[in-house]
């Protein structure tokens, strides 16, 4: 049986990471907080209302926290025009596209960005349907995006698979109890925390979606993806 294909967005088919954080700097900073990389790291792969909320709760800041997220994702969807892909996406959306049955994005940013992102890219052409953790009551790491994704695409859980480059987004797809692929940063690559996700990639470039069909018709996952991994 073919799979259900579920990707995030931000970082991992789009270099929007960038984006973000210069749109966070540019809203936060006048606020009084000046966010260093570090702290841009620790928010990431969380929706923007999660974010906010996040540094609300840790820094002192007089503003109210719609408006600030309002004026963050005005930012980021300004800075969208021309934003490129990440190496590897294109293969990988390609690819899974022809060992799938269906594919979705499912991220955590706001629906008006993932269609602004992938129109820019022509990305929109490739998938199926989108899903914004926006509305949920949880975002990831909280597996109720990904959870509802599969429901509406008909899929079971062990029927799909997630790929993901955010350590927030792996959390969520392996708590949806769903295959993980993950590409995490060069610079987060070493955290051992990414070695819940199924396999871990250095690019999207080095995905071989041939393990897809030996996965969910129930073979070993061990001996499937181990002689995969990088």
């Amino acid at each position: 049986m073919q799979p259900i294909v579920l990707f995030d967005l931000d970082g991992l088919l789009i270099d929007s990471e960038p984006i973000w954080d210069a749109a966070k700097r540019e809203v936060f900073g006048p606020l009084g907080l000046h966010l260093t990389t570090e702290m841009q790291a620790a928010t990431r792969g969380l929706r923007q209302r999660d974010m906010v909320a996040y540094w609300f709760d840790r820094a002192t800041i007089q503003a109210d926290p719609d408006d600030v997220e309002q004026q963050i994702v005005a930012a980021v969807c300004r800075g969208l025009e021309g934003v490129a892909l990440k190496p590897g996406a294109e293969h990988a959306v390609a690819a899974c596209a022809r060992a799938s049955r269906a594919m979705a994005v499912v991220s955590s940013s706001p629906e008006s960005v993932i269609r602004a992102a992938l129109a820019s890219t022509g990305l929109d052409r490739s998938f199926d349907a989108v899903f914004s953790a926006e509305d949920d009551e949880h975002g990831k790491p909280h597996p109720g995006a990904y959870l509802r994704a599969a429901a509406a695409l008909g899929a079971s859980p062990d029927e799909c698979i997630v790929i993901e480059d955010s350590l927030n987004g792996v959390l969520a797809g392996v708590s949806a109890q769903m295959t993980v692929v993950a590409v995490p940063e060069a610079a987060d690559r070493c955290d051992p925390r990414f070695a819940i996700a199924t396999l871990v990639l250095e690019s999207l470039k080095d995905l071989d979606t041939s393990v897809f069909g030996a996965y969910v018709s129930g073979e070993s996952r061990d001996a499937t993806w181990a002689s995969h991994a990088v």
